[in-house]
């Protein structure tokens, strides 16, 4: 009997390892592409600044290729933040599944866990285990809202120069901080609503499988769940 392998232990990890690999795929394409984006948005200022800074082209020829630049940073913009809104579910995804795993594993060498410093399903606390309990500014500094910060002070900064060019500058810098803050907070709802969604989804998922309940030990005052809560906060 001794000599039997452990398909369940074998089984789990195996999924660990998988759930590592596609996590650390996530992370390397979410990376890959904030860098492209931010290597466009970077040339991309420098060439516009450079052009009305000099006494090159005419003015129609550099305005029109700033506001193509514009343009296109915009578009990509957009486009890779909601990339990056996708690979940021999937990664929250890829980490409750290791939640899940590690939890496996505790149960299996109680001894063990102790030594596991990432929680698992069974700590209570502060340390929820569940990916979706995030404070909105840490979203807002994240590589999707980095992104949406960028598209906002591009679309704020187009605003205050169209409004500057036929009424006084001080209206124009209004209208820019106005677009600039309207335009953030859209871009951070995005991201805290798909988080707020995927929580709810994986908080289905954990509910409708009674071996991912925290343990007797785990649970709270007269025998709460403290996990549910934390998905609702999200």
């Amino acid at each position: 009997m001794a000599d039997e392998p452990d398909v369940a232990l074998t089984v789990a990890l195996a999924e660990y390892e998988h759930v590592r690999e596609a996590s650390r795929a996530i992370h390397d394409q979410s990376v890959a592409r904030f860098n492209f984006f931010l290597a466009v948005a970077s040339a991309s200022t420098a060439v516009s600044a450079a052009l009305i800074t000099a006494n090159g082209p005419g003015e129609r020829v550099r305005l029109a290729t700033v506001v193509g630049l514009g343009v296109l940073v915009l578009l990509l913009g957009v486009a890779v933040f909601a990339r990056l809104v996708e690979l940021n579910d999937r990664g929250r995804r890829y980490a409750v599944a290791a939640t899940a795993l590690r939890t496996y594993l505790t149960r299996r060498a109680p001894d063990l866990a102790p030594f596991m410093l990432m929680p698992t399903l069974d700590d209570p606390g502060p340390f929820t285990p569940e990916p979706f309990r995030r404070h909105w500014f840490r979203d807002a500094v994240g590589l999707p809202g980095t992104v949406g910060l960028v598209n906002s002070a591009v679309v704020a900064s187009a605003a205050a120069l169209g409004v500057a060019a036929s009424r006084p500058g001080w209206v124009g810098a209004l209208v820019g901080v106005g677009l600039l803050a309207g335009s953030v907070a859209a871009h951070l709802t995005v991201v805290r609503r798909r988080v707020a969604r995927s929580a709810r989804q994986v908080g289905v998922v954990l509910d409708r499988r009674p071996p991912l309940q925290p343990a007797a030990d785990a649970l709270g005052p007269a025998g709460t769940v403290p996990l549910p809560d934390a998905r609702r906060r999200g």
